[in-house]
C-alpha cells in the first residue's frame, strides 16, 4: 500500500514540475515602451452640449526599439504575425455629487467614428485598424457630450499606469502579442483629463 502512495506522490510531483506558471511565456507577450502622443485627447478650450470629445491614435508600423539605435526599428506588424488591429480602452465619467463619479455610456451608433472602430459599454473599447497604404494603425472616434456637467477621462480602466495607455495587438493565437505602453499628454498625476460641458 505504501508503494502506491509513493508512486502517486511521484506522479503528482512530476505533473506540477511541468506546469508553466509564467503567463508571458504562455501568451507570448512582448512589452514595448512607446513614444509620446501615439494616443491623444483632442482638447478644446470649452465644450458645449452636443459637442464631441475625440480620442485619436496614430501608431506607426515601425517604431524605435528600446535600447537600440534610432535606425533599428521594430516592425510591429511583422512581429505580431500581421495583426490588423491594436486595441486600448478608456472611460468617461460624469461627476454626480461632491465625491462620486458615474460612467457615461452611449450606444455605439452615437459615436462619431472617423477611423478605426469602437464599442461602448462600461468603457470605450478602442480598435485601431491597420492601413497598409500609409502603414499606420489609426483610431479617431468622437464621444458625444449630451449633458452639461463636470467630466473626466482615464485610460486606467484596463491598465495599472496612470499617465499612459496600454495598446495591445489582436494577434492570432500562434503569434506574438505586442503590448505598447504609450505616454499620453493632458493627464494629471492621477491619470485623469478633467473637462466641463456647458
Amino acid at each position: 500500500m505504501k508503494k502506491i502512495h509513493y508512486i502517486a506522490l511521484l506522479f503528482v510531483g512530476l505533473l506540477f514540475s511541468n506546469c508553466d506558471t509564467n503567463d508571458d511565456d504562455f501568451y507570448k507577450t512582448i512589452y514595448v515602451e512607446g513614444g509620446n502622443n501615439i494616443v491623444r485627447i483632442e482638447t478644446q478650450s470649452s465644450y458645449n452640449v452636443g459637442d464631441y470629445l475625440y480620442v485619436k491614435a496614430d501608431l506607426a508600423r515601425y517604431i524605435p526599439e528600446p535600447g537600440q539605435t534610432q535606425t533599428a526599428l521594430l516592425d510591429i506588424y511583422k512581429t505580431t504575425g500581421n495583426a490588423s488591429q491594436f486595441v486600448f480602452s478608456y472611460v468617461i465619467e460624469r461627476k454626480i455629487n461632491a465625491t462620486d463619479w458615474q460612467v457615461v455610456t452611449v450606444s455605439d451608433s452615437q459615436l462619431d467614428v472617423v477611423a478605426g472602430a469602437a464599442q461602448n459599454g462600461a468603457y470605450v473599447y478602442a480598435i485601431c485598424n491597420y492601413n497598409s497604404t500609409d502603414e499606420y494603425y489609426r483610431y479617431n472616434v468622437g464621444f458625444p457630450l449630451l449633458t452639461a456637467g463636470n467630466y473626466r477621462l482615464t485610460f486606467g480602466y484596463n491598465s495599472s499606469s496612470t499617465n499612459s495607455v496600454e495598446m495591445v495587438s489582436l494577434s492570432a493565437p500562434k503569434d506574438l502579442i505586442v503590448n505598447i505602453n504609450a505616454a499620453v499628454s493632458n493627464l494629471d498625476n492621477n491619470g485623469y483629463y478633467y473637462f466641463t460641458v456647458n
